[in-house]
């Protein structure tokens, strides 16, 4: 593996692959699930309190907007982020063998897991890991079915840089708002205005893959500023979008 981190768009999911990041105690705006490729890494029990100590363990799903620390040394690491709302949460939940006050750990197909991320870090291809990724974490794949949806999601992907207000959205999928909401959700998994900002996000990190400066890609996928999107990108994923280069 590189040096340079991957940032691989999942759909709704995130999946960094690189050295761990050396992160004071941050908080993220959606859940993490951390994996220590190579070996074990230490989480807090609570970094507000040093002396309760951290525990050990290869995989660990921390909730949204948790106070959390990890202790990682130089070794590769994988944090896959998912909504807090979406049906990937419930499901990573649901697989945490251990439970903590603050997170939980011990994914119950750990190992399938980690031998899917060191294939990746080998050089497999994203098109066939994410398929094994999928299989191994227990994830569904999106709903099929409804045109409109698949509409909606194509022009997101097309035109990152429109401001895509719900109720033109909606509109144009000849839905009202709150039906658009509750069809996009039951497709995706995920709020419909998480994943415009997910898009917006991609697309940035894909232009700035492409030579463009910070600036000129954050201003192509619709944001206001590179601080505003610099500001979104580190409260999703606790980093800071110049230090990625993105997957396949």
């Amino acid at each position: 593996m590189t040096d340079a981190p991957k940032l691989y768009l999942w759909g709704a999911r995130t999946l960094f692959l690189g050295r761990a990041l050396g992160l004071s105690a941050h908080r993220n705006a959606v859940a993490v699930l951390c994996a220590g490729i190579s070996a074990p890494f230490e989480v807090a029990r609570d970094p507000a309190e040093p002396d309760a100590g951290y525990l050990s363990c290869r995989t660990a799903l921390i909730p949204p907007n948790t106070l959390h620390h990890l202790r990682c040394g130089d070794q590769a690491m994988a944090f896959l982020y998912v909504d807090a709302r979406s049906d990937d949460y419930r499901r990573l939940a649901a697989s945490m063998q251990t439970g903590h006050e603050r997170f939980g750990a011990d994914l119950a197909d750990e190992r399938a897991y980690l031998a899917v991320l060191i294939a990746l870090q080998g050089g497999a291809p994203w098109r066939e890991a994410r398929n094994e990724l999928a299989a191994a974490l227990s994830l569904g794949a999106p709903a099929q079915g409804d045109a409109r949806i698949a509409a909606a999601l194509q022009d997101l992907r097309a035109h990152p840089d429109d401001t895509h207000a719900l109720d033109q959205v909606a509109r144009k999928a000849n839905l009202s708002p709150s039906r658009f909401l509750h069809l996009f959700k039951a497709a995706t998994g995920v709020p419909f205005g998480r994943c415009r900002m997910r898009m917006r996000m991609g697309a940035a990190v894909r232009s700035m893959a492409a030579g463009k400066s910070l600036t000129e890609a954050a201003l192509a996928a619709g944001f206001a500023s590179s601080s505003h999107f610099s500001a979104a990108f580190r409260r999703c994923s606790g980093c800071r979008p110049q230090s990625l280069s993105p997957g396949g």
